[in-house]
């Protein structure tokens, strides 16, 4: 009899609420759910803004003193997150589940490269200090800077951008966790730069079963890597399927001008486009201190029908693989 494997991920109904004081709070997610499965990489993709750092720091319960998780679960590995301490936290993260940030700048100048990632180990390993390098050596070769003892006693100050974000990567995968959170960590690079770390994130992916959240703004980097997309307007998830179906097929109206203002789709333009204005998502997203009472992307929306400004539409699966959070689909079809 064969079971399906548990999900390394399991969030549901996640929702954090900012306070200013004790009289104004708002909401920044609101009732997110998803699974990851082992070995995906799922992609998040959404306008600066949307929720999508915040959702990455929820869980890893590292929110700044201003949120709270106002409800819901999060369950690595069965493991619900919300109900362990400090101290029990402090064991899952880089172990279980850990974060590779948006740039090197996470990096202690003053300590060697090397000691850095070995610490990290050292934290969750029980290990002498030799075994301790051995294995941070290894983390370092994992993402292409072994076979030299300069890159591990270097300063961060002494290497370029694209090999220090490699040692942000190496200090997230060595303790081999089951799940990495990739919040930008491509934004602060070069496109070649770039397209090497998205290259490397598909090799070390391939050699485990370690599982991918990758967040970004961008359709063409979750292009090159994701199985399974989830784009996020205004703290909600608006839409969620294979990569390939949301790109060849976007249901929902802020999917599609997202997909229409990404630059793969600018670059295919004939000449005769040239002069034209470069396509745009007009007006701009609600404030989370003032919601509108229906949808959050409808005053942008060019579908926008009357229930839009009435009520949230709640989500709907048009198929087996796919959902969305729109008026057009579903029961709530007007």
């Amino acid at each position: 009899m064969s079971h399906r494997p548990v999900n390394v991920l399991e969030v549901r109904d996640l929702s954090v609420r900012f306070y200013l004081d004790s009289d104004h709070e708002f909401t920044v997610l609101d009732k997110i759910s998803f699974d990851i499965a082992p070995g995906e990489i799922l992609g998040l993709l959404g306008e600066s803004g949307s929720g999508k750092t915040t959702l990455a720091l929820s869980l890893l319960r590292l929110l700044p003193p201003a949120a709270r998780v106002a409800g819901g679960s999060i369950r690595v590995r069965g493991r619900d997150l919300l109900a362990l301490t400090e101290r029990q936290l402090r064991q899952v993260r880089g172990a279980e589940i850990s974060l590779v940030y948006q740039d090197s700048g996470v990096l202690n100048p003053v300590m060697r490269v090397g000691d850095q990632v070995t610490h990290v180990i050292r934290a969750h390993r029980s290990w002498t200090t030799r075994r301790a390098r051995e294995a941070a050596e290894e983390a370092l070769a994992a993402v292409g800077l072994g076979g030299s003892g300069r890159i591990y006693t270097s300063y961060p100050h002494q290497l370029s951008g694209g090999q220090r974000q490699r040692i942000v990567i190496a200090q997230a995968l060595a303790c081999k966790p089951a799940l990495v959170i990739a919040d930008e960590p491509t934004a602060s690079l070069d496109a070649a730069t770039a397209a090497e770390i998205v290259d490397l994130l598909k090799r070390l992916k391939t050699l485990s079963d370690t599982s991918f959240l990758f967040i970004s703004h961008d359709p063409a980097t979750l292009a090159m890597l994701a199985d399974r997309t989830m784009v996020m307007y205004a703290g909600q998830i608006v839409e969620d399927g294979p990569l390939r179906k949301v790109y060849a097929q976007p249901l929902h109206p802020y999917t599609l001008a997202l997909l229409a203002c990404a630059p793969q789709q600018r670059a295919a333009g004939t000449l005769k486009d040239r002069g034209r204005r470069l396509p745009c998502i007009p007006g701009s997203p609600p404030d989370p201190m003032a919601m509108p009472p229906g949808c959050s992307f409808s005053n942008r929306c060019k579908d926008r029908m009357e229930a839009c400004d009435v009520r949230n539409p709640e989500q709907s699966r048009p198929s087996a693989s796919r959902s969305v959070r729109c008026f057009k689909y579903g029961a709530e079809r007007t």
